[in-house]
């Protein structure tokens, strides 16, 4: 039978539900068994099933009017039976299940009673449901045996029982039995004190992993806390915490900072181990769109050393990101001082902002104030090599113009020297035309420099006399700046196109360096000289005017005319330290020029899976002749040449040819029989650079060659990413001095590929062997040219100098249930020796010489950073003739990364860099993981170029990252020995 009651004022029932989220479609787990493990009932499995796990009674014509009357609280029972008593006021509903349910609480049980007189509820049968239907998401608080309430005190007991939770996953909670606490008229809240109880975030019905306690307190929508707690995987007890806190909001908010810390912080398992503690702080959540963070890491200064003397670090950040402005963005400063009393100041600023669609600005600032204890204190081998980069891009759109203003500023690990790229121009005005004239203006700047250069310097040394006798010595503050500007203007009128094109250039090396001065028609004449400072500027104007072309589409000829300088590696005007800051010209001749491109292929039959073979092949072809012309004396000694042997200013009768094949494989469909519905690979593509060859210049040197450098590169389809490169210095000595001989040299060599399962090369194979192995058509145009180097780029852009988060970051999950990939690269390079002049060879044991008086770290770690960064700008001086010449020492690198699927769950991953010539490996970082339903756990080894290393076991749960645990051993590299 069913009863209704109305009545005013004094709530007849009001437990509240345990919190504000449905439950999943589980079992749910109510105490534990004997052995400790989280167990569950059907009863409750049942009732957790569906949201409508009451069905009532509908109310007739009577009813429905008491229900709809206004200024009355409705409480509502039903039950198979309900009795009530008069004297003692006492109401009791019997039958499986009976309910009460008074505005928004409803409990459900085999029997319910309620006394008026003490304001009392209790609840009893196998299974005992409390629900708040009103909230949408709420959840159910379900209890074995019984629930007593007492409306006045608002507090119950219960006995064993089980309740969730939405605190980014769920979290499900049991114990054996509680204590009830609710203000639901007020907040809507309730607290509940358990003992003997166990949570999980496992969803299944035997989960995989628990935390078992003895005493906990849950405040539904804001807190769990329990003490203490030992962690459990499947029925094997792992882990011991004296204290649990769980955060249980939903969504972003203000609290602790999870710190990061392992096992030997707390045991600590060596005496020479060395206590790490990074990531104490807060979180302070501003609003919606704006968020700040302040950190501190601390390393022990216990048993220290020259090169790890301990250190504090503190980290501030501020992130922000403002919608309807299309702004968004993050600031960080980190400041860290060592125990030896060094210190170390990082600060970072990214900023994006969208002005309109035309508009857009992007900044990507950082700067450190010490870069060799910012690259001692990291074990993170991509942050110890990574550059410390500054971008800053705004782009914008002005009638047809595209602007582009920009620039870059890049700090070195472990060095001084800061590269400076800024500003940089371009204004790119579109084609503006008019019937048959069209014209396309564009302009460029750019102003590059270098300051505090540490390395390819030919005196690094200021050497002065000290008052009282003897010599100082300090570090020369060298510094180079480069300016380049250029506007080009081609009109184009019908089929004639009249190409102009200005540029100045400006190279300003601000430190000591020695020339070599030659007689310009007698080279027995010489002397060396050292300038203080060097510089060369160069103005030049080009234009050239190109005629209809002949026969498009097939031979596609060219005919041209241009005005070119005699002397083409310099421009028409020139100033250097040779000519005194005086501008000296040279002369300009005519050139004609007939250029053909045809494309030449041919069809070949296929095999196998192959339905057809195309191979092209397309030839860039080209004659030009100019006449004889001569260049002024002044000319040649300001860039240091020499009359004698001269070749520049011969009559030219040369030919070009370029170079490029194609072999491409049309392969067949096996949906549709025909070849032509087949996809497409490109099975071997090589490019030959330029090759030019002087008759006049043959006649008389006996060798017309006049290319320095020739280069062969080529890729394929069959191995995603397969990038190969081989280059040779042609001649030793300058082609343009009748001195050069002809001797090919090979200068560098690299090798590039990645090769995975699905590679074309694997599935080919297969499908040869008659295995049904996909053979997808690749993209060679969005393949990566190097994917090991793009990883390593991605990364380094990604590295922000200040802040705790790169530092603080959980272990990074490894790749999984893609098969197995290969991405291997090797490099090689070397540079030729010259004849004669002035050689200094580059090696970082002589260049560190000076630092070993300081000792053996300070001298050790130079020779680490001058072996793992070497040294950028060595050129300088090679543009004038007569300059000292740096020689770099040979180098071969191989970089590999492997990773695979060991089995279903266990994957690994390995990259590795190691320097073929020292014989030395720069970097490692071996990972091992282990997927669980709701854990990852990795093994880490990391190395870094400098020698300090690092081992981490970490275990954390997927959705709850800050739940973990992990070993942490750094170490960094010792001062033993040579």
């Amino acid at each position: 039978m069913a009863m209704l009651g109305l009545v005013l004022g004094t709530a007849m029932l009001a437990v509240p539900a345990a919190a504000q989220r449905p439950i999943p479609a589980r079992p749910a787990p109510v105490g534990k068994d004997a052995s400790g493990k989280a167990k569950g009932t059907d009863s409750l499995a049942t009732l957790s099933k569906d949201r409508e796990v009451f069905n009532w009674t509908p109310p007739d014509s009577l009813m429905r009017a008491l229900l709809d009357r206004e200024g009355y609280r409705k409480i509502q029972y039903q039950g198979d039976t309900v009795f009530f008593n008069a004297l003692s006021r006492a109401l009791v509903l019997k039958g499986k299940p009976s309910a009460v349910q008074r505005d928004e609480t409803m409990i459900i049980g085999d029997s319910i009673v309620y006394n008026d007189s003490t304001k009392r509820v209790v609840a009893i049968g196998d299974t005992v449901l409390l629900r708040d239907p009103q909230q949408q998401d709420a959840d159910d608080f379900i209890a074995k045996g019984r629930i007593e309430y007492d409306l006045n005190s608002k507090q119950g007991v219960t006995g064993a029982f089980s309740t969730s939770v939405t605190s980014g996953q769920r979290l499900f909670l049991s114990a054996e039995r509680g204590t009830i606490i609710s203000d639901s008229l007020v907040s809507g809240r309730h607290i509940v004190f358990a003992k003997n109880g166990s949570f999980t975030y496992c969803d299944h019905a035997e989960p995989h992993f628990h935390f078992t306690t003895k005493d906990m307190k849950f405040v539904s929508e804001n807190v769990m806390v329990a003490r203490p707690g030992v962690l459990y995987i499947g029925e094997v007890p792992v882990f011991w915490i004296p204290f649990f806190f769980q955060d249980v909001r939903s969504g972003r908010r203000s609290g602790m900072l999870t710190p990061n810390f392992g096992i030997a912080e707390l045991f600590r398992n060596s005496p020479s181990y060395r206590r790490s503690i990074s990531n104490i702080g807060y979180f302070l959540a501003i609003s919606d769109y704006m968020n700040a963070e302040a950190s501190f890491d601390w390393r022990s200064g216990a048993r220290s050393t020259v090169q790890d003397p301990g250190f504090l670090r503190g980290n501030a950040e501020l992130r922000y990101k403002w919608l309807d402005r299309f702004i968004s963005g993050e600031t960080a400063v980190s400041y860290l001082a060592q125990r030896d009393g060094t210190t170390n100041t990082s600060v970072t600023w990214n900023h994006n902002q969208d002005f309109s669609r035309q508009t857009r600005l992007t900044a990507r600032l950082n700067w450190v104030q010490n870069t060799q204890i910012q690259r001692q204190t990291t074990i993170n081998p991509t942050a110890a090599n990574a550059t410390i980069r500054s971008q800053l891009n705004y782009q914008t759109k002005v009638g047809p113009a595209q602007i582009n203003v920009g620039g870059s500023r890049v700090q070195y690990p472990g060095r001084t020297q800061v590269d400076m790229d800024f500003p940089s121009l371009n204004v790119t005005a579109g084609t503006l035309a008019g019937g048959p004239f069209a014209w396309t203006p564009s302009l460029r700047l750019a102003i590059t420099g270098q300051s505090k250069i540490d390395q390819g310097l030919q005196f690094p040394f200021v050497y002065n006399i000290r008052p009282g006798g003897g010599i100082d010595s300090s570090r020369f503050n060298a510094s180079r700046r480069n300016m380049q500007f250029g506007f080009d203007t081609p009109i184009k009128i019908g089929d004639w196109q009249w190409n102009n094109s200005f540029t100045l250039s400006d190279q300003y090396r601000n430190f000591p360096e020695q020339r070599e001065i030659i007689g310009v028609r007698d080279t027995s004449i010489r002397s060396t000289r050292i300038f203080a400072k060097t510089y060369e500027s160069n103005f030049d104007w080009t234009t050239s005017f190109g005629l209809p072309r002949f026969f498009q589409g097939t031979w596609n000829l060219s005919p041209s005319i241009s005005v070119n300088n005699v002397d083409g590696a310099s421009g028409l005007f020139v100033r250097t330290e040779r000519s005194g800051g005086k501008w000296v010209q040279q002369s300009k001749r005519l050139s004609y020029a007939l250029s053909a491109s045809p494309t030449l292929y041919a069809m070949l039959p296929g095999f196998g899976s192959v339905a057809k073979i195309r191979h092209s092949i397309t030839p860039s072809l080209s004659y030009s002749y100019s006449p004889n012309a001569n260049v002024s004396d002044e000319y040649l000694q300001a860039l240091g040449r020499t009359r004698v042997g001269y070749l520049s200013s011969l009559a030219q009768n040369r030919v070009s040819l370029n170079l490029s094949t194609n072999l491409e494989a049309k392969l067949k469909s096996d949906s549709d029989s025909t070849p032509e519905s087949g996809k497409k690979i490109k099975l071997l593509a090589l490019n030959f650079s330029s090759l030019s060859y002087d008759f006049i210049r043959a006649d008389s040197t006996g060798n017309g060659f006049t290319d320095k450098i020739f280069t062969i590169s080529g890729r394929t389809d069959l191995l995603p990413g397969l990038d190969f490169r081989t280059s040779y210095d042609l001649f030793q000595g300058d082609p343009a001095s009748d001195t050069a001989t002809f001797s090919p040299y090979r200068t560098d060599f690299g090798v590039t590929f990645s090769l995975n399962g699905k590679s074309g090369l694997v599935a080919l194979f297969g499908r040869l062997l008659g295995m049904s192995t996909a053979l997808e058509a690749i993209d060679s145009t969005n393949a990566p040219r190097n994917a090991s180097d793009q990883n390593v780029a991605q990364q380094s852009r990604q590295m922000n100098a200040a802040g705790g988060g790169n530092m603080r970051g959980m272990q990074a999950a490894l790749p999984t249930g893609g098969g197995w990939n290969l991405n291997l690269q090797y490099n090689a390079a070397r540079q030729r020796r010259p004849r004669g002049g002035t050689q200094i060879v580059n090696d970082p044991s002589t260049f560190c010489e000076p630092q070993r008086a300081l000792g053996f770290f300070v001298y050790d770690q130079c020779l680490l950073n001058a072996q793992s960064a070497q040294a950028t700008g060595l050129t300088s001086g090679q543009s004038a003739i007569g300059a000292p010449t740096f020689i770099q020492p040979a180098t071969q690198n191989v970089s590999a990364t492997m990773s695979f699927d060991i089995t279903q769950n266990w994957s690994a991953q390995w990259s590795t860099q190691y320097d073929v010539e020292r014989a030395r490996f720069a970097s490692q970082q071996v990972g091992l993981q282990r997927q669980l339903h709701d854990w990852n756990a990795v093994f880490a080894f990391s190395q870094t170029p400098s020698g300090s290393f690092s081992f981490n076991f970490f275990i954390a749960l997927k959705a709850q990252p800050e739940l973990k645990f992990n070993y942490d051993r750094q170490t960094y590299r010792s001062t033993s020995g040579y």
